[in-house]
């Protein structure tokens, strides 16, 4: 009987839990509003997708100590140019609070897909926030 290899192939590069804390719960303190979001650290690179962890920006203009959640973006070939998915979470653990209106949000998320040069022909983002599912595409129509 041969046995099967459990090598999977890919290796996948500083995955770690996010959050933290040994029962995951950080409560201690009052509460700190986050304001907007930045990209944190990129995780795993390829030629058609990257994921980045996100940190939050505190009023103060600061980031958050941890990460508060996790975006993806992944090029789809197109037939003229192509296009970028973008997934992900943002769901702050405590004692940071999401006080984004939704604008600054997509206005924040447009920067980040702006920034790592995924706004070829366009792109759809697919994000979880706070628990609830959250959609947004912008394509040109050239």
């Amino acid at each position: 009987m041969e046995r099967k290899s459990t090598s999977r192939g890919g290796r996948v590069v500083n995955l770690r839990s996010i959050g933290g804390g040994e029962s995951g719960d950080k409560s201690d303190g009052p509460s700190q509003e986050l304001i907007g979001i930045a990209l944190g650290f990129r995780l795993v690179f390829s030629n058609e997708a990257e994921v980045w962890t996100v940190r939050g920006i505190l009023r103060d203009g600061s980031p958050s100590r941890e990460d508060i959640g996790e975006v993806s973006f992944i090029l789809i070939p197109g037939d003229v140019e192509p296009a970028t998915a973008v997934t992900g979470f943002i769901a702050p653990p405590p004692p940071y609070v999401l006080a984004v209106p939704e604008e600054t949000l997509w206005q924040q998320l447009r920067g980040m897909v702006v920034q790592l040069g995924y706004d070829l022909d366009g792109f759809y983002v697919s994000l979880g926030v706070g628990g609830k599912a959250r959609y947004f595409e912008e394509f040109s129509r050239n």
